[in-house]
């Protein structure tokens, strides 16, 4: 077993519980994305655990110095949850969507200070002008490097 591999199997069990193991698949794919550097869709029904895949290659991404991770979802309830679930792991985790207007300044100074793990937004940020030259770009117009692989959910 590589020390990958145990980190993960350690924050898996930290995030769900003692006696957590992987699913058929989700070990595959977090070790495609952060130790083979590939792009991976992630396929499965709801409840398989993607979330799960994305955070703990996300971690394991961040331990190694690659930049935040952008995840998109529908799901305004899910993302709650998703923050929630990531924190367990020490994940910094933030949100811009449309109902949290007054969360966007907080969310925007940790992305461009390097303070943001993961940031999660709704599918029309994507086609938000300011979000696209502003958030994206990085406020200072540097740039906020998004190395890791981005995830469209």
């Amino acid at each position: 077993m590589n020390a990958m591999f145990t980190n993960a199997q350690r924050l898996l069990r930290e995030m769900i519980g003692e006696d957590a193991v992987f699913r058929p698949g989700q070990w595959e794919a977090i070790e495609a994305i952060a130790s083979k550097k590939q792009r991976v869709l992630v396929v499965q029904r709801t409840g398989w655990g993607k979330s799960l895949v994305y955070f703990l290659a996300n971690k394991l991404l961040r331990d190694q110095g690659s930049g935040p991770t952008l995840l998109v979802s529908p799901l305004l309830s899910l993302m709650r949850n998703q923050i929630d679930m990531a924190s367990k792991i020490g994940i910094q985790a933030f949100t811009i969507n449309s109902p949290n207007r007054q969360e966007w300044e907080a969310a925007e100074n940790a992305l461009s200070e390097n303070q943001c793990d993961i940031l999660l937004i709704s599918p029309e940020r994507l086609n938000n002008e300011r979000f696209q030259k502003t958030v994206l770009p990085g406020k200072d117009g540097q740039g906020v490097s998004i190395k890791s692989s981005t995830h469209l959910w």
